[in-house]
């Protein structure tokens, strides 16, 4: 009987772990910062942990003993972790992207559109889309991916009209750049992953000085 309590402990404990882990992880699953998305990983691995640990003893225990209460119980102890399917990002399933072969030079100019929305549009859409009519510009709008973390673009670059030449190559599938996240949930579009990048015009001056009359 003392067995049987601590085994019965053992699952309560475990399903409220579990349950502990899929609030932490609904409640940040759509916070856009590297704390939040290194977190969701972290729990991501320790939910899976968790759920092939359980049903490895949940089974072992079953055939051992042969009894219906033991897979009843372990059925019971992997409800959370069913709840969580539509609410995690496992990094074990990450959606695949190949690039495309051919390497471009492109020109690309920041739209501050009011969302997180792909923010880059090529001089030929600026001028064929320019009135956006439907959408039209911003469904033709580009995410941009640096290749290392070297080549990321400063703080001072990514303000509205800056011009910037990025070479590198497109991906074949819709989607968005390594390490986006939003709660805004906006749409796939192109992404251009970037191994060099040239600034043709940038308005950092303009907005630190409209800045800094405002105050």
């Amino acid at each position: 009987m003392k067995k049987r309590k601590i085994k019965i402990l053992g699952y309560v404990l475990y399903i409220l772990i579990s349950i502990g882990l899929l609030v932490l992880l609904f409640t940040i699953r759509d916070q856009y910062n590297w704390i939040a998305s290194s977190l969701r990983t972290l729990f991501t691995y320790l939910l899976i942990s968790l759920t092939i640990i359980f049903s490895g003893v949940s089974i072992i225990t079953y055939l051992k003993s042969k009894k219906r209460k033991i897979i009843t119980l372990g059925i019971i102890g992997l409800i959370p972790c069913l709840i969580a399917i539509p609410f995690l990002k496992s990094p074990v399933y990450k959606e695949k992207k190949s690039l495309n072969d051919n390497i471009e030079t492109i020109e690309l100019t920041y739209i501050a559109w009011a969302c997180d929305c792909a923010n880059w549009a090529k001089n030929e859409d600026l001028e064929k889309y320019s009135e956006n009519i439907n959408n039209a510009l911003a469904k033709q709008s580009i995410f941009i991916e640096p290749a290392n973390e070297t080549i990321e673009l400063p703080d001072t670059l990514g303000y509205s009209n800056d011009i910037i030449k990025f070479t590198g190559q497109f991906y074949n599938e819709k989607g968005f750049p390594k390490g986006f996240y939003s709660f805004q949930k906006p749409e796939k579009s192109r992404v251009f992953r970037y191994t060099e990048f040239e600034v043709i015009e940038s308005n950092f001056k303009n907005y630190r000085d409209l800045k800094n009359k405002n105050e």
